[in-house]
């Protein structure tokens, strides 16, 4: 069985998805800590505007008060009006195509405290969206323990793991400790993804946005290029 895990992020990458598609289980790390200015709380979609074929942010405001904070215990700060500045920003650089993706319109008429929950629930709407139905757990439920390699170890053992495909930012520690993994018979693999082209507009496709400009972009057809 071939696990992955990933810290929930804000409307992650297409390459995200591709990692989910491709495992048997998927696990949110919402039990490491949170770190501000990151894709955490922000990521990238594509302006709108046929003179202007750049990369704009879109973030969710977050209220932090220690440093050490979990990822699944960090609130949002609800003293700012994020729904309505995402919905502009929708509008301005999509125009109407964004109601198109119903789930999205659900997603921001309900009340949010956590971003970690804003963030998963987002990325398991978006799974089913995209026909993706491997099974998503949150870390946080399982009785697991250790940070980075001895973590996710840990995580394998408890699901009976006997493969984990890591994406490429966690090599750097995984490989120091590639034997822990070796004398539970825990095969390491790391996930590699290529964006396929799909029909962005404006002329210039920029890679690695957000997944937000794919649904934006092919609503039905997104599926096919994950």
């Amino acid at each position: 069985m071939i696990l992955s895990a990933s810290q929930p992020t804000l409307y992650p990458w297409v390459g995200y998805f591709n990692m989910i598609k491709n495992c048997d289980v998927f696990v949110f790390l919402d039990n490491v800590k949170f770190k501000k200015q990151t894709w955490h709380m922000h990521n990238r979609l594509k302006a709108g505007s046929k003179m202007d074929e750049s990369e704009i942010w879109i973030n969710i405001p977050t209220n932090l008060s220690k440093t050490n904070t979990l990822i699944k215990d960090v609130l949002i700060d609800n003293n700012q009006d994020w729904r309505k500045k995402h919905l502009d920003i929708f509008q301005y650089n999509y125009g109407k195509k964004y109601q198109n993706i119903i789930f999205l319109s659900e997603l921001y008429q309900t009340d949010w405290d956590k971003i970690a929950d804003f963030n998963i629930e987002f990325i398991t709407k978006c799974c089913q969206f995209l026909e993706i139905d491997t099974k998503l757990v949150r870390a946080s439920e399982l009785e697991v323990q250790g940070k980075k390699s001895h973590l996710v170890l840990s995580i394998c053992k408890q699901l009976g793991a006997d493969a984990l495909m890591a994406n490429s930012g966690s090599k750097s520690y995984l490989e120091k400790d590639k034997a822990i993994f070796d004398d539970e018979n825990i095969a390491i693999s790391y996930h590699n993804y290529d964006p396929i082209k799909y029909k962005q507009h404006g002329e210039l496709f920029l890679k690695n946005l957000s997944v937000l400009d794919l649904l934006f972009s092919e609503n039905e057809n997104s599926k096919h290029f994950i």
